[in-house]
């Protein structure tokens, strides 16, 4: 009930008009038939059943002597003989409903959203992206209709039970024990399948939710599937999972029919056990038959918000499970988060450095960076080489923030990253990625990602400093051109140069290249690499690459191992002595590694020859 609670407090108190509105409108209608079945009494007792008059001369005789007067009730005419009337009020109330439902699932997915976008890169590694979506549509969606019809009912029905049982004591209350007698049967059935619908619908949804990882992992690599011809594996895969998630589904499906069965079961056979013994009290005298019908009339009306009020434990379990799973992304702890008090330093040199920095991805994990200390002057440009895993593109991350070092201090101009706004601090340093992302939208947009409102002609600038600015005026549109769905598709080296033109619209103090270069053919990558040299000036360039031929135009090289330094020098520095760097380059480059031990001579050949 405190997940149920604390939406309450922070979704549905928001719309508390609106709700009380709806809650009005659903308590005049539960009321209605109170007010009939003691209409009902008064009119059987009172006037239909009033002893007649003494026959006088004049109807002596007559057939119709001694007939009850012929009452007609207002409202008991033939239905068809009554225009139909719109429901104005539940017209109402639907649309107040459904305005509510609406806002309500805006403000969680916006929260969600919002969380999601400032949570730091681990949360994405260890949770699927379509279980992430799972979360944001699917389950937020479920919240606002059941959370809306669990107030509502609770509050309705439940007023609706108190004055059931008011009216049924004024009426009888020797009967009205029995009416109440019934009540730990209700009970029983709730403790013995409510449990039972909570642990099946918690299984659901975490099956949709993987369900729909599994289609986006599978979409987003299905050239891998047909290169491998993997379909009909996939296809049976995608089955299994679906008649598994049928399976629950239908058992979820079966939970619920035998519990709203057994509710109905118990309803009906307390409605009939009160009319029979309203009969029997009636054959004997101690009740009128007005009062035996209104009785039974209450009594039926009476076990309306009993159910309800059963039924809304099926429903809280379901509002439980999807609230447990909103909350449980909303409730992590912000791992990436702003100082109390930042700095905004007014202009940045771009020094950088990196002083006894560790990492570790999980608690007790291997690190991914080990104790690293490293400055990089500003204006410099260093290259940061090494084996797949040894660190390169983590130190990027932590000069960004997308992570937190475990240990140690990440410096800009001497001060602690964690000192500067993430916002200020992402403006300062522009990161170009292995492969850009292109967005759905034009080619100005996709350029001005990183600042949207950019002037057309400094868009325009960053583009011709990479040489991407000729191609794109080529295109029908030129910048209008759109991107992504339903427009053009570039080629890697377009993606390149898109990528540091949207890097250098934001002006960085800082440049960090993640291995960008490397799948360039050389012919794009030399222009590509003079022509962001000279539209960034001497400012601080960090390039993790695993293309070694670059090295030679960088300040400094460093080497990196499992998450260490192991060299650190010029190119000329690290070529004239051996080491990793001189083994890996002359691999890569197909030279002879000339700090390599001569083998031994074979004596035996010698002396055969």
């Amino acid at each position: 009930m405190a997940l149920i609670w604390r939406l309450t407090g922070t979704e549905l108190k928001q719309h508390w008009k609106a709700l009380l509105f709806v809650i009005l409108v659903a308590a005049s209608a539960s009321a209605t038939p109170y007010a009939f079945a003691m209409l009902g009494r008064w009119l059987v007792d009172e006037v239909l059943l009033v002893a007649p008059a003494a026959p006088s001369e004049e109807n002596e005789g007559s057939p119709d002597a001694g007939d009850p007067p012929d009452i007609r009730v207002p409202g008991a005419d033939d239905p068809a003989d009554i225009p139909p009337e719109p429901n104005a009020d539940g017209a109402a109330s639907e649309f107040t409903r459904a305005r509510m439902n609406n806002a309500m699932v805006f403000s969680l997915r916006t929260s969600l959203h919002r969380k999601l976008a400032s949570m730091d890169l681990a949360t994405f590694s260890r949770e699927q992206v379509g279980q992430l979506m799972t979360r944001v549509l699917d389950d937020v969606s479920g919240i606002p209709g059941n959370l809306t019809q669990f107030f509502v009912n609770a509050v309705t029905q439940s007023g609706m039970l108190v004055l059931g049982l008011v009216l049924l004591l004024r009426l009888n209350p020797a009967m009205t024990l029995i009416v109440l007698g019934v009540l730990p049967f209700y009970a029983v059935t709730c403790y013995i399948f409510l449990p039972r619908i909570r642990r099946n619908t918690v299984e659901l949804r975490d099956r949709v939710a993987e369900l729909n990882g599994f289609v986006v992992e599978r979409l987003s690599n299905i050239v891998t599937i047909k290169n491998y011809a993997q379909e009909a594996r996939e296809t049976v895969d995608f089955g299994g999972r679906i008649d598994h998630n049928i399976g629950l589904s239908q058992r979820q499906h079966r939970l619920n029919l035998f519990f709203n069965t057994l509710t109905t079961l118990i309803t009906g056979l307390g409605t009939l056990s009160v009319l029979a013994l309203g009969f029997l009290n009636l054959r004997a005298g101690r009740m009128q038959l007005g009062e035996v019908l209104a009785f039974h009339a209450v009594t039926a009306q009476l076990f309306v918000p009993i159910s309800a009020l059963v039924g809304l434990g099926a429903v809280s379990q379901s509002i439980y499970v999807l609230a447990d799973r909103v909350f449980g992304i909303l409730d992590s702890p912000d791992v990436i988060v702003d100082p109390e008090n930042p700095v905004d330093p007014d202009s940045v040199r771009g020094d950088v450095a990196f002083e006894n920095v560790s990492l570790r991805y999980s608690e007790g994990g291997p690190f991914a960076v080990d104790n690293v200390n490293l400055h990089i002057p500003s204006g410099n440009t260093v290259a940061l080489v090494g084996p797949t895993g040894s660190g390169k593109s983590t130190l990027l991350m932590l000069l960004t923030r997308l992570f937190d070092p475990t240990e140690g201090v990440v410096r800009l101009d001497g001060l602690d990253v964690r000192r500067l706004r993430v916002a200020r601090l992402r403006t300062l340093i522009g990161n170009v990625m292995g492969r850009c992302t292109v967005f759905t939208g034009t080619v100005a947009e996709n350029i001005a990602y990183g600042r949207p409102d950019a002037p057309r002609e400094e868009i325009e600038e960053a583009a011709r400093a990479v040489g991407l600015h000729d191609f794109v005026i080529s295109l029908a549109e030129d910048y209008e051109t759109r991107l992504g769905r339903g427009g053009i598709a570039l080629n890697d080296e377009q993606l390149a140069m898109l990528g540091f033109a949207r890097a250098l619209l934001t002006g960085p103090a800082v440049l960090t290249i993640d291995d960008t270069f490397s799948g360039l053919d050389e012919s794009v990558e030399r222009p590509l690499r003079r022509a962001v040299r000279e539209a960034h000036g001497r400012r601080t360039v960090l390039m993790a690459t695993s293309r070694l031929s670059l090295c030679r135009d960088v300040d400094l090289v460093v080497m990196l191992r499992n998450g260490r330094i192991e060299e650190t020098g010029t190119f000329e520095e690290l070529m004239s002595r051996p080491g990793s760097f001189h083994r890996m380059y002359c691999r890569q480059m197909g030279e002879p590694d000339l700090h390599k031990p001569e083998p031994p001579e074979d004596k035996a050949s010698d002396s055969d020859e």
